[in-house]
């Protein structure tokens, strides 16, 4: 590793100017392509292929009901919607919302709509008619007469009106191929703006669509605090480093990664998701904090060893790679590791990811050393405020702990830390933590209109079964029609579904009101030709796609649709554990009962998928920092010493989590898979200055050698971490919950890795005495002395 830090740095050094055109060069013709990034979400990107859930999903959504679906409430302000202007602004809106883009006309159901019907007998016969549809009743006798209608229809009242009749339910699919959120949020909005009564109702909608609509509402705010974050961070830098260079390498370092990577996606057809460019700036601030290594080992070879700029930044570049190249590899396995995930956006980002941190080989490692070796006045400083004495007074106390005695109770403290925190994170929820969307902030409107519906209506959270027979008209047999019954009661026990709606609601109501509406008819048919029949009153004069969302057109595959209050990781377990529960009690002959499709099918098929490899993917990525110590180290021992930072950023971070109600999901995963490298990569730096002056100095004294680190990589990663963490906590300001949360974990996450690699692994140093630091390989003396040769020939 030495003998080629040392070939490769002299090579750069040596041809600096052709290096330079040729990483120019790459960054304009990657611009270029750059200009074709789609910014955009996907929502097939954020399923889980392969899953059972997935599968059934995939199969009936266009009939049972697919999972960008949107809710919308019309709420009357003065009174009960029966008024001519609102039930007429009900229908406007039904109508309006056919001509969306992406919509499936199919499947808009509302009190206006074709779908909902009222049966009815009397001496004439019987007759099935839509309760407001095509017009509006055009009298006060007919709108008492729909009034009553309404009330006495258990498919309507309570579900499609609520039960104080203020307000009426619209529900519409997407097309999963054809949505555009960009589009149908705007889109809907127009609709509503468009209301010749905005004074007397009031609108309020949830859905996948509008939630990632919000989204996309809110970039161009994302974009300026990503900005206003960088130049806090520049500004941070200049202030601290007191040189131009140490403020703007750094920004090119990171702008050169960001084009590459950013431009190897688009040439990958990768889209690029608003929500992940948390992870964006995980990886620009990690290009920044290699680049900052750099600038200040730079700063103290000039200022130490009086080296002309040309030979300390070869040198510089000598000394660092070992330690630079390890927390690359390390980032970008621990990515790479997200791979395992079936989740196609999880998956881009991996593999984006590591690229992205493999550039940093590039732009920093190698593009800035060579740029230092230009600079003509390594000492002369921008401007006269000094605040270095801030970061020595930390730096000084880091060492005088690692130098006393406090050495000694560092490795019981922290055990005992860890633990305590380790039983606050056993409390890390998988999936959302909260009612509403963990995306948005409690009072966004979104979650209010949420928790209005949720209050109003059964639940805004769909999930349906279904029940596949082996022939035509099985769904009409008795024991079809009573284990859906008996189902529906079973869930509906559950305080987390509100409510629920099958085939068997419908042949129940219709032989009810064959008896006048008596409810002790109220029940099935006593055959499976009497069920028949009443399904057959049911569809007279009716499209053949009035009961699509109930059952296929042969009778033979139907669905039970389940409403869920909220979306919980909580919530979702509890109704998959006794949906399961149920069907394994109750086997019924002659069908195969499949879960889960709908909304809440998909995200349980998430969770369940986080859930199972999280675990998996968390220790392959412990094993990667072990395997790339060991290579680089030729050492075991030293993998199990780097882990000990890794776990306690790790711990830390879930506790926090726990603590905040920040639950895993799969915006979060590719934050804690690159917070794996964040743990890992500050003790590099350090334990690695430790090691290189003992193999300069072998009879040195240990605590001279702890000196030395901290006071150069050490100020390094404090100044690094503190002007991070300060920039990305202004994610705090926020519209969108997700990025203000990710803002904090991320600065909370440089903060305890970059004080563990300073307090805590000095003081391990000392105490545990790692062979591979204290007993170095005889091949590195020799190549430390190549490297003396070569720094004086380069300086001469």
């Amino acid at each position: 590793m030495s003998r080629f830090a040392i070939g490769l740095s002299e090579l750069c050094i040596r041809h600096r100017r052709l290096v330079v055109a040729l990483i120019m060069g790459i960054t304009l013709l990657m611009s270029l392509v750059l200009l074709r990034i789609d910014v955009r979400t996907v929502f097939s990107d954020m399923v889980p292929k392969g899953h059972p859930y997935v599968e059934v999903h995939e199969q009936y959504k266009e009939t049972f009901g697919g999972s960008n679906k949107v809710t919308i409430v019309v709420k009357s302000e003065d009174g009960e919607i029966f008024q001519p202007a609102v039930l007429a602004e009900i229908q406007r809106v039904t109508r309006e919302l056919a001509k969306v883009s992406g919509v499936n006309p199919f499947q808009i159901v509302s009190l206006a709509s074709r779908k909902l019907k009222s049966v009815n007998a009397s001496s004439m016969g019987i007759e099935s008619l839509p309760l407001m549809w095509p017009d509006v009743p055009a009298d006060a006798a007919g709108i008492r007469q729909l009034r009553e209608a309404v009330i006495n229809n258990p498919l309507v009242y309570g579900i499609y009106v609520d039960r104080d009749l203020e307000s009426a339910l619209i529900q519409v699919d997407f097309y999963d191929q054809k949505v555009d959120y960009g589009k149908i949020f705007p889109q809907i909005n127009a609709i509503f703006d468009a209301s010749p009564i905005p004074d007397q109702v009031s609108y309020h909608l949830v859905g996948e669509p509008i939630l990632y609509g919000w989204v996309d509402h809110y970039l161009d705010e994302t974009v300026v605090i990503a900005l206003l974050s960088l130049g806090s961070m520049l500004l941070a830098l200049f202030l601290l480093n007191r040189t131009w260079r140490g403020a703007l390498l750094p920004l090119l370092s990171g702008t050169v990664s960001a084009i590459w990577a950013l431009a190897i996606g688009v040439m990958l057809g990768f889209n690029f998701d608003p929500l992940v460019i948390v992870v964006a700036f995980i990886i620009t601030a990690r290009c920044f904090s290699h680049s900052v290594q750099l600038i200040t080992r730079f700063d103290d070879i000039c200022d130490g060893d009086g080296l002309a700029p040309r030979a300390a930044a070869e040198a510089t570049m000598k000394e660092l790679f070992r330690p630079g190249l390890l927390g690359l590899i390390s980032d970008a396995g621990a990515i790479l590791c997200v791979l395992l995930t079936p989740i196609p956006l999880l998956q881009k980002v991996s593999i984006i990811g590591a690229i992205w941190v493999m550039t940093i080989m590039f732009s920093a490692v190698v593009l800035t050393p060579v740029l230092l070796s230009w600079v003509k006045v390594p000492l002369r400083y921008a401007h006269p405020l000094n605040l270095r004495f801030i970061l020595d007074a930390v730096l000084g106390v880091a060492y005088r702990l690692a130098a006393g005695r406090g050495a000694y109770m560092v490795l019981p403290v922290t055990i005992i830390l860890v633990a305590l925190l380790l039983a606050k994170a056993t409390g890390l929820t998988i999936g959302d933590a909260a009612p509403g969307s963990p995306i948005l902030w409690p009072q966004a409107s979104f979650n209010q209109d949420s928790a209005l519906i949720n209050k109003r209506y059964p639940g805004t959270e769909q999930m349906f079964v279904v029940l596949e027979g082996d022939r035509t008209d099985a769904l009409k047999r008795v024991d079809a029609l009573d284990w859906m019954q008996r189902f529906q009661r079973r869930m509906e026990r559950l305080p987390q579904v509100g409510g629920s709606v099958s085939l068997a609601d419908i042949v129940v109501d219709v032989r009810r009101n064959l008896y006048e509406g008596n409810p002790r008819y109220r029940e099935l048919g006593a055959s499976q030709i009497e069920n028949g029949e009443l399904i057959s009153f049911y569809m007279q004069g009716a499209a053949p796609d009035d009961l699509a969302q109930f059952a296929d057109p042969l009778f033979q595959n139907g669905s039970v649709l389940l409403m869920l209050r909220d979306r919980r990781g909580d919530t979702l377990r509890q109704a998959i554990y006794q949906i399961k529960h149920f069907i394994d009690e109750n086997p019924l002959d002659g069908f195969k009962i499949r879960m889960a499709g709908g909304s809440m099918g998909i995200t349980a098929a998430i969770n369940e998928v986080l859930l199972s490899d999280q675990i998996e993917a968390i220790a392959l990525a412990l094993l990667v920092v072990i395997v790339s110590c060991l290579l680089v180290y030729r050492s075991s021992a030293s993998g199990v010493f780097f882990i000990v930072p890794v776990l306690i950023s790790n711990v830390v971070t879930f506790a926090f989590m726990a603590w905040q109600g920040i639950g895993m999901s799969i915006s979060t995963l590719p934050v804690v898979a690159l917070g794996i490298g964040l743990g890992v990569d500050y003790a590099f730096y350090i334990v690695d200055s430790i090691k290189e002056y003992l193999e300069k100095y072998p009879d040195a004294d240990p605590r001279d050698a702890i000196r030395q680190a901290l006071f150069s990589a050490g100020r390094g990663v404090l100044l690094t971490s503190v002007t991070l963490a300060a920039g990305v906590l202004l994610w705090a300001a926020s519209s969108l919950r997700f990025q203000a949360e990710m803002g904090m974990l991320i600065g909370l996450w440089l903060l305890v890795s970059a004080f563990t690699s300073l307090l805590v692994m000095p003081s391990l140093v000392r105490i545990l005495k790692p062979a591979f630091i204290f007993d170095p390989p005889k091949q590195n003396a020799e190549s430390k002395t190549s490297v003396e040769s070569a720094s004086l020939s380069t300086s001469k």
